[in-house]
């Protein structure tokens, strides 16, 4: 299927049908693969609710026109912001417009759905929200709850290397 002015429909697991450049599209692995071969015209995207995919074809469209430069390791700065220089994909991915259950979900369905950059952008953003918090603050984070004494000797027996640093 020839990219440069055809559109794809992407449906949502809710239904809901986003139009998006097949160009801007071809940025997501699954999309690429099912589109290559044949005159699809709607692309079921059945893991993904319709909040999320609106979110995910704006960053395609976005990332179609000004790519997401590669962000290198060991990062820049020890601010989400001094790391990401681009500001576009800062914006897009701030508190103001994403919750932590958005990030998530973008954060899966970019993994799911084989968008590289857009995994990229929310693992970055995952990593400064967790960035010096003590393990009782990432257990909060995670809604995790506190190991038994038994459960913490077993994970210490079991997996010393995170223990090292104490």
């Amino acid at each position: 299927m020839e990219s440069e002015n055809t559109t794809v429909k992407l449906q949502s697991q809710d239904g809901k049908l986003f139009d998006i450049a097949l160009a801007a599209a071809e940025g997501s692995e699954l999309v690429r693969n099912i589109t290559e071969d044949d005159d699809t015209e709607v692309v079921e995207i059945g893991r993904v609710n319709s909040a999320c995919l609106e979110r995910i074809v704006e960053f395609m469209e976005h990332n179609k026109t000004e790519p997401m430069k590669t962000i290198e390791s060991p990062l820049e700065g020890d601010s989400f912001d001094t790391a990401l220089k681009q500001k576009w994909f800062r914006d897009f991915i701030n508190e103001d417009s994403v919750t932590t259950e958005m990030l998530f979900e973008l954060m899966e369905a970019a993994n799911y759905m084989g968008i590289p950059s857009l995994l990229q952008l929310t693992s970055l953003k995952l990593t400064f929200m967790l960035h010096k918090k003590t393990p009782d603050e990432v257990r909060e984070f995670f809604n995790l709850r506190k190991m038994t004494k038994e459960e913490e000797a077993k994970a210490r027996k079991e997996h010393k290397w995170i223990f090292e640093d104490e």
